[in-house]
């Protein structure tokens, strides 16, 4: 006898969900149909779908899966298929097989009778919280559709903002990564061969030249040592940058860097003001889109001024003129929030002002890679060609060549 799911409807039509034992489908159909219900769908469980995963080695979903199975759910929506088609299409596709079995959750709690932004919230917990609360706004104002598009947008955008921060720095950290393997290169091989020439000499070396050629030597002959200790900083420093608070650190201690900091703050700034707009657009309050908003923002410093901002307008106050009390924000940005407040269409101007901030931390990006490039290359050329020139200092001193 096997145990089958079924998901049915009782004689008053409230929608049910329960597992029923029978020898075959068809037994388990009439056994429902027998206790006065009508089958909706009925399949056989499975209980070894979930042990068998925790034997494969399966990568959770990114944020990118996140964002596509949002996206199609929205799309569906908006070109009139139903909630529940919408969800059983999405729980069938090939998706990420966490995010089939969180369909399949969500397609049961909405078929009981839970609310859509319940059922959301609790199939897919590792949305961003402004997630839910859009969700709950379209799904009582009946655009439910368009709030899961705009949800799906700023999951996107705040993807493309870390990614334009990681791309960023990837040249420079390669760049920077080829010129430490060549300055060991020179320690680890050339140096030593050097040093083993000159160790006949009774000649004084130059101090440059005694420097490199006893620390060549001493990477030379600890180079076990070297790379475990190489081995263990890199393990240590991505243990340090998978922590939340280090991260934070870190990028806040950015923020004093001339360029980067700017470039930062208004990356950091056109996020709060689209998740702003974003929310005021579908019916948030705007004390509960503050909170949002200001959840987003990862350097320490502008939370600590957005969270001022909250208290002044909860407390009576203005958004323009919390914002202008915080001296955080551009005059231009003030006046964009202030016609928009006395106007009517304070979420549009938001969104103008996060595109406004956007454009300007591109614009600083590309300054900020203009110079940090050219630094890097020269940084490497200068220890390299410190090397060399300690090199040929000691071999002209013993052949007492000039140069």
């Amino acid at each position: 006898m096997s145990a089958f799911d079924y998901e049915a409807m009782d004689h008053a039509g409230k929608p049910l969900v329960g597992q029923v034992k029978a020898v075959t489908e068809r037994d388990a159909v009439r056994l429902l149909t027998a206790r006065g219900l009508t089958p909706i769908s009925i399949g056989e469980t499975k209980p070894a779908r979930k042990t068998t995963r925790h034997f494969t080695l399966q990568r959770p979903p990114s944020a990118q899966d996140y964002i596509l199975t949002v996206k199609q759910l929205s799309l569906l929506l908006n070109s009139g298929v139903p909630l529940i088609a919408a969800v059983e299409t999405l729980k069938s596709q090939g998706l990420h097989p966490d995010l089939s079995e969180a369909f399949r959750a969500m397609s049961k709690s909405l078929r009981a009778g839970a609310s859509f932004s319940n059922a959301f919230a609790t199939s897919l917990p590792s949305l961003p919280p402004y997630a839910f609360q859009l969700s709950a706004a379209g799904e009582s104002i009946g655009e439910l559709g368009p709030a899961l598009a705009d949800t799906a947008k700023q999951m996107e955008y705040e993807y493309r903002v870390k990614q334009d921060i990681k791309n960023a720095l990837t040249y420079p950290a390669i760049l920077m990564s080829a010129g430490l393997s060549a300055v060991l290169f020179i320690f680890l091989v050339v140096v030593p061969r050097f040093s083993a020439m000159l160790a006949s000499s009774k000649e004084p070396l130059p101090f440059l030249s005694e420097l490199v050629l006893s620390t060549g030597m001493f990477l030379s002959e600890n180079s076990t040592l070297v790379f475990i200790l190489l081995a263990g900083v890199v393990a240590l420093a991505m243990w340090l940058f998978s922590q939340p608070t280090v991260r934070y650190s870190v990028r806040q201690a950015m923020t004093s860097v001339p360029l980067l900091g700017s470039w930062l703050k208004e990356a950091e700034l056109a996020k709060w003001s689209s998740m702003l707009s974003t929310m005021l657009r579908h019916g948030v309050d705007l004390i509960k889109a503050l909170e949002f908003a200001r959840g987003t923002i990862e350097i320490k410093s502008i939370h600590t001024r957005m969270e001022q901002v909250s208290k002044l307008v909860r407390g009576g106050k203005s958004l323009s003129i919390a914002m202008r009390e915080q001296e955080t924000f551009s005059d231009t940005a003030l006046s964009l929030v202030q016609v928009g407040e006395e106007s009517g269409e304070l979420s549009n101007m938001l969104g103008s002002l996060a595109t406004l901030y956007e454009e300007s931390g591109r614009q600083r990006m590309k300054r900020f890679l203009l110079i940090l490039e050219p630094a890097a290359i020269i940084l490497i050329g200068v220890v390299i060609g410190g090397i060399v020139t300690a090199i040929m200092l000691a071999i002209t001193s013993i052949n007492q060549v000039t140069l």
